[in-house]
């Protein structure tokens, strides 16, 4: 479907739609407003009705007042005048006061009078089967001056308004001699005289009947004593209104139903049929005369300039421009096309040279380039790529995969790894980079290659640099590494076993001498070297050859000098504390010698005379600081004895490794020997 037909249907189709919502809403609110004026109209004219009712129940009630403070009445009651109902009550009284039923009855509850009037037929009637007896205490007698009923009766022969008064004298003053009652069946002919709206009727049903009318039975749920009245639509062209009446007990006794033609109804239907018929009307003009103008101002020329367009497109000539008319928004859309135009020649001659510029980058980069699809198959290749695999593009492109042309062991691997990053953030401009092997013309080469994606496509595009003379030279380099660490490992296992050796010499000399001064010498010297032989010992069974453990290297070292003094372990106590540091052999030969030292001196001259103690060894680093502190709780040393100016070789040998290490002593003093070192660990110097 064309824009045109589009435009003309869819702006046919809103108009219909609004005003199908225009009137809807219309309707609505119509609708709310007249269904709520036709029901206060309808209640309106039930309350006008029941005012009359209750009007001419009042008027009744004074009538019935009037003859019961008749001194001729209270005579009668009395037994006093004999001939008050043939005088005064003719059968026209009953018509001239618009009565069905006049009643005496005295205190006692007997009927002095009693009679029920037709006033259609103008006869007697019986009397109503609920009113041909009282008694005494009949709440429809009155017992005082003052007690007076009025209201509704529901009588089996139908409702009846009644009023009764007590019979008093002339002046209203008792004593009461009995009661006047005077009722009015509440019938059509009654309740025509109340209508007072043009073709509307009045009705009346029992409250308690077990036939009542339809609407009657289903608006009575609705009824209640404090919401007495409702409102029933009976169809298109009546409502009624109902309302609730109590009997002159208080009890509900009638439904009066006042039901009226639905005249504002009527009148809205006709409005709203009007205002629908005006709507329509006006939506097809208005509908036509912009179908028209849109047609005549927006579509020709937009159909214009789309038929301008296709032929341009058709040609593929962008130097072609649209003709531009009037003045609006459409010649700005033709203009905007025509800039548009002139920017696409313009980025087709950038693109046109930004190919070129990159074709030349790739072909001359020094570095083997290709682009693979997603599928790893190769699209396009430099020259440099073209001279390692010595074939032309013609043989390359479309026909080989980058992942078999490598080694089996490293395609599933680099396969892998394409598709993991592809998965990934394909926005990111990182360079991946990876090694693999590849087979070229049977022999095997290593490349390091970078790769990355295309944006807006699926290929990469992968830089290759030839490795196999450096992975070579890495291999030899490798290997004459492994030969130079096994080496200096023997070298290591060598000097610890020149040193044992000439330990052992000095063992096998000491045994030929008798001074005891002598051998202890001897003793210290082994010890010494013994020392030195465990850093060597401890260097060729490290995984690194320039670093030992100091914790397990003290650890032997302390068992080592307590077994050679033959120390009880139970009197002389040993504790370390020190943290898991690795030392370099230049720091680590000097802190084992003045630990050796510091050990020995304890052992020999700090517990002379005593039963137990303790020797505690604590190396601690704060930074690139360590602090190696060396107490015992002996005898500690003699008064006037400075441990620098001393010339004994132990002491002497202690400041020598303290200074070679550029480290700080301090001696103290008090409740045994504390010697603190601090020092940094040394690096490695060259020796000349």
């Amino acid at each position: 479907m064309k824009l045109r037909s589009k435009t003309l249907l869819f702006s046919s189709l809103i108009i219909i739609v609004l005003v199908v919502a225009l009137l809807s809403i219309s309707y609505l609110v119509f609708q709310g407003t007249y269904s709520g004026i036709e029901t206060k109209y309808s209640y309106h004219v039930l309350n006008d009705e029941m005012n009359d009712f209750n009007s001419s129940l009042s008027a009744m009630n004074q009538t019935t007042q009037d003859w019961a403070q008749w001194d001729d009445a209270y005579d009668f009651v009395s037994g006093n005048n004999p001939n008050f109902v043939s005088i005064d009550l003719p059968p026209n009284t009953y018509s001239r006061l618009d009565l069905n039923l006049i009643m005496i009855v005295n205190n006692n509850g007997k009927i002095m009078y009693g009679k029920a009037y037709d006033l259609q037929t103008k006869q007697f009637t019986s009397l109503p089967k609920n009113l041909t007896s009282f008694t005494k205490n009949s709440p429809l007698l009155a017992h005082d001056n003052v007690t007076a009923l009025s209201g509704v009766l529901n009588l089996p022969e139908g409702p009846m308004m009644i009023t009764t008064q007590p019979i008093v004298n002339g002046h209203g003053q008792g004593p009461v001699e009995g009661t006047l009652i005077m009722g009015r069946y509440i019938n059509p002919d009654y309740l025509s005289s109340l209508i007072n709206i043009p073709n509307g009727t009045l009705s009346v049903s029992s409250y308690n009947s077990t036939n009542q009318p339809t609407d009657v039975a289903k608006i009575l749920p609705t009824l209640s004593q404090t919401s007495p009245s409702n409102v029933l639509r009976l169809g298109p062209n009546s409502i009624a209104a109902y309302t609730l009446v109590n009997d002159i007990y208080g009890n509900p006794a009638i439904i009066i139903k006042s039901q009226m033609p639905r005249t504002l109804y009527n009148t809205y239907i006709n409005t709203v049929l009007y205002f629908i018929i005006t709507i329509i009307v006006l939506g097809m003009f208005f509908a036509g005369l912009i179908s028209y103008t849109l047609d005549k101002n927006v579509l020709n020329r937009l159909d214009k300039i789309m038929g301008e367009i296709r032929d341009i497109g058709k040609k593929g000539d962008l130097k072609h421009r649209i003709t531009v008319s009037g003045n609006d928004e459409l010649s700005d859309l033709a203009s905007s096309i025509n800039n548009t135009f002139h920017a696409l020649q313009k980025s087709e001659r950038n693109l046109e040279n930004s190919e070129k510029n990159y074709r030349s980058i790739f072909e001359n980069t020094g570095t083997a380039m290709l682009i693979a699809d997603e599928d790893m198959t190769i699209s396009l290749v430099n020259k440099t790529f073209e001279n390692i695999l010595k074939q032309n593009k013609a043989d390359i492109e479309g026909k080989q995969n980058w992942i078999n042309m490598l080694v089996p062991a490293d395609r599933d691997k680099i396969e892998n790894f394409h598709k993991t990053h592809k998965q990934g953030d394909s926005q990111t401009i990182i360079p991946k980079t990876y090694e693999a092997q590849a087979n070229i013309r049977g022999n095997t080469k290593d490349f390091f290659a970078t790769f990355d994606f295309i944006p807006g496509t699926r290929k990469s595009l992968i830089s290759l640099i030839d490795i196999t003379d450096r992975k070579r030279a890495e291999g030899l380099l490798t290997t004459s590494l492994k030969e130079k660490e096994l080496l200096l490992r023997e070298i290591h296992h060598r000097v610890k076993n020149s040193l044992q050796l000439i330990s052992s010499l000095l063992t096998l000399q000491a045994s030929e001498i008798d001074d005891k001064e002598i051998i202890a010498k001897y003793k210290e010297s082994e010890n010494r070297i013994h020392t030195i032989a465990l850093i060597h010992e401890s260097l060729y069974q490290s995984t690194n050859i320039s670093n030992i453990n100091f914790r397990d290297y003290v650890e032997i070292l302390i068992e080592n000098i307590i077994n050679s003094f033959g120390v009880n372990t139970n009197k002389i106590k040993t504790t370390l504390e020190l943290g898991d540091y690795n030392l370099g052999i230049e720091t680590a030969i000097p802190l084992g010698l003045i630990i050796n030292e510091l050990v020995s001196n304890s052992l020999k001259h700090a517990f002379n005379g005593y039963d137990k103690g303790e020797i505690k060894i604590i190396l601690e680093k704060n930074g690139e600081t360590y602090t190696l502190t060396v107490k015992d709780n002996g005898i500690g040393l003699p008064e006037g004895f400075k441990f620098i100016e001393t010339n004994s070789l132990g002491i002497l040998l202690i400041n020598t490794l303290v200074n070679q290490l550029e480290g700080k002593l301090d001696v103290e003093v008090n409740g045994g020997t504390c010697v603190t070192i601090t020092f940094t660990e040394l690096e490695y110097r060259e020796r000349m």
